[in-house]
């Protein structure tokens, strides 16, 4: 993708004869040839599908006579197509990524199975006017029985609009439909994926402002929705080039757009047309002169289906932590905790059911989950372990299983939706003797960290709004044998190096305490928080030490001057080269017999660009790309 438009591929899917519990979209954002673009951009995948209408446009003119005027063509006749949004990613502020960068997003797609059938154009839509990134589809089909059957799917709103004021935007996108309702429809679900872009007004609207939308079935409201993320600090693509950690509407930079799904079985019956309108929560401004509107991406779907298929059936859907999937890497790897979602495929709300999980061979453990599920709604499960060490100890990778039964007490009348298990990698192995230091910035009054173990006791923690700017702190450890969670968070959700503001830098560390050597050093423009699951003096995890992780560099994205902050006592000198991208080098240095030091390199005389700073201290090396706005 490497121009604003459509870029199209023919899809060949089943034959439509084979019943299919489950259907998966994994969506591959990577960088385009040339590296990823710098910009947040809207990127969408829709099914185009024909409607059996034709239509015509001029194809060219042959010959125009003056006298009398005639004018000869040729007409492109097509058949006209409907655009089914499936999925909508913002890609990342990709200037710092490397090339070979890719990314999943996964997104459950079962519900359009009555269009994925046999050959279907399928159109990856991209809004950037750089170049670029990649994109690559793959649908998952898992035989087996549906949850309910899909009578008919509908477009109510599908596109983009200058939003100016509320009166032009619903009169002219917004409008209310009148759907004919299948005679067989017994249940119905109207699904709305909002997101705002632009920010030309004293609000920051709509990209940087909180706003609700309203669903109204003829005429009555019956939800209330903001089109608001909160969690960008938390992305899982981090740090990024820009202002990546901004919260937004509804959308974060390098993450989707979240859909939101409102059950609506309770206005379908006893009629045969409902009218559907969604509203936004109003506002107006005027547009300064030179500038472009802002707006919303707006896709609004109704859904008709036949009864639930069971009465009483719980689906594991995810397995969050442990995994290895992408869009959880944040909270992987894990021990001490187990974290699912379940969700509810009868007809009956849930109100409990037993979670089993454990490690491959070793000795399973159980959860009992009570709670409140309507039908066809999901919940995320977090399970605390207060001793890891029941878990079979492991090193590298290894199989995690968990699994899902006794949905309300009852059998599960669908259980082969009730299990998962996925590959993951245990969390690094810490000596149990350790400095933690923490060295704040200008805003140190939003800083925060705590240590605990995996019962939930506090080893050490320190409050935000009572640390002093530019000071460093430690913290000596002494752990026993255990699994243990380490955070470091920002209360302004800017982390502790970010360009973007005025708070300086500052630099997160543990390091060993007497003993064999040990260091780790975390990115300081984390966003919200770092948390970082480690193990002390169990069989669990994986010892990491390399030159890597002795050195940090902050910030990076920067305005020319960055911070080198090391620390290898027992290493040799440290020698430094900066070249372009061309391999051409532009500066170099060695630091001889330093073994802890945090100096400022001053590139700002350097042209803006991607550098690349490369480290050898004898025992090892490793190359840094660094980008200079």
């Amino acid at each position: 993708m490497t121009w604003y438009g459509s870029y199209d591929a023919w899809g060949d899917f089943p034959d439509g004869n084979t019943s299919y519990s489950k259907i998966l979209l994994r969506y591959t954002m990577g960088c385009a040839t040339g590296g990823c673009s710098d910009w947040d951009y809207t990127t969408q995948i829709q099914l185009m599908i024909p409607t059996g209408v034709m239509d015509s446009n001029v194809a060219s003119v042959d010959t125009v006579s003056l006298t009398p005027l005639v004018i000869d063509t040729t007409w492109n006749v097509f058949e006209v197509e409907e655009a089914y949004e499936l999925a909508r990613v913002i890609t990342p502020y990709g200037g710092s990524l490397p090339n070979n960068w890719e990314h999943d997003f996964m997104f459950d797609v079962t519900d359009y199975y009555p269009l994925l059938k046999d050959s279907v154009k399928v159109r990856a839509f991209y809004s950037g006017w750089s170049s670029g990134f990649s994109v690559s589809t793959d649908f998952l089909f898992v035989e087996g029985i549906r949850p309910r059957t899909v009578l008919d799917i509908k477009n109510i709103h599908s596109g983009y609009k200058d939003y100016i004021s509320s009166t032009a935007f619903e009169s002219t996108f917004l409008t209310s439909k009148t759907v004919t309702l299948s005679p067989s429809a017994k249940t119905a679900m109207v699904r709305v994926i909002p997101s705002g872009h632009g920010f030309v007004n004293s609000l920051n609207c709509a990209e940087f402002c909180e706003k609700d939308y309203y669903l109204k079935i003829n005429n009555q409201q019956v939800a209330t929705q903001a089109m608001w993320r909160n969690d960008c600090g938390l992305n899982p693509i981090w740090p990024q080039a820009g202002t990546w950690l901004f919260d937004r509407a509804n959308w974060c930079p390098g993450d989707k757009a979240l859909h939101y799904d409102h059950d609506i079985t309770s206005y379908i019956s006893g009629t045969s047309s409902i009218d559907i309108d969604v509203d936004v929560e109003a506002y107006a401004y005027t547009v300064p002169p030179g500038e472009v509107p802002a707006g919303y991406y707006f896709t609004t779907q109704l859904f008709q289906y036949g009864d639930y298929t069971f009465a009483n059936d719980v689906e594991l859907t995810k397995i969050l932590a442990p995994s290895h999937e992408d869009e959880f890497s944040r909270m992987n790897p894990i021990c001490g905790k187990v974290i699912l979602e379940i969700r509810n495929n009868g007809s009956q709300n849930l109100t409990s059911c037993t979670i089993d999980y454990g490690m491959e061979g070793g000795n399973p453990l159980t959860y009992n989950w009570t709670g409140n599920l309507a039908p066809s709604t999901a919940e995320v499960v977090s399970i605390d372990i207060p001793n890891p060490a029941d878990w079979e100890s492991y090193t590298g990778s290894l199989n995690f299983i968990a699994s899902v039964s006794n949905p309300n007490g009852q059998p599960d009348e669908y259980s082969l939706n009730n299990k998962k298990e996925v590959t993951v990698t245990a969390p690094p192995i810490y000596p149990a003797q350790m400095i933690l230091q923490v060295r704040t910035n200008a805003a140190a009054s939003e800083t925060f960290w705590s240590v605990k173990s995996a019962d939930g006791t506090v080893i050490t923690s320190q409050a935000a709004n009572q640390l002093s700017n530019y000071t460093r702190y430690t913290d000596t450890l002494d752990l026993a044998p255990g699994c243990y969670e380490l955070v470091v968070g920002d209360t302004d959700k800017d982390g502790m190096a970010f360009f973007a503001n005025n708070d300086g830098s500052g630099s997160i560390q543990l390091r060993n305490n007497g003993g064999t050597f040990f260091s780790e050093n975390f990115t300081a423009n984390f966003g919200t928080e770092i948390r970082q699951y480690f193990t002390v003096g169990l069989g669990i995890g994986v010892q990491e030490s390399s030159l890597q992780e002795h050195i940090n560099l902050y910030p990076n994205p920067s305005n020319g001057k960055i911070h080198l902050e090391y620390y290898a006592p027992g290493r040799t000198d440290l020698s430094c080269v900066l070249t372009d991208v061309n391999g051409k080098p532009v500066w170099k240095d060695v630091f001889e017999d330093e073994k802890e030091f945090n100096k400022e390199l001053d590139f700002s005389h350097l042209p803006a660009g991607m550098y690349f700073l490369q480290f050898n201290d004898g025992k090892g090396s490793f190359r840094k790309k660094i980008v200079l706005n």
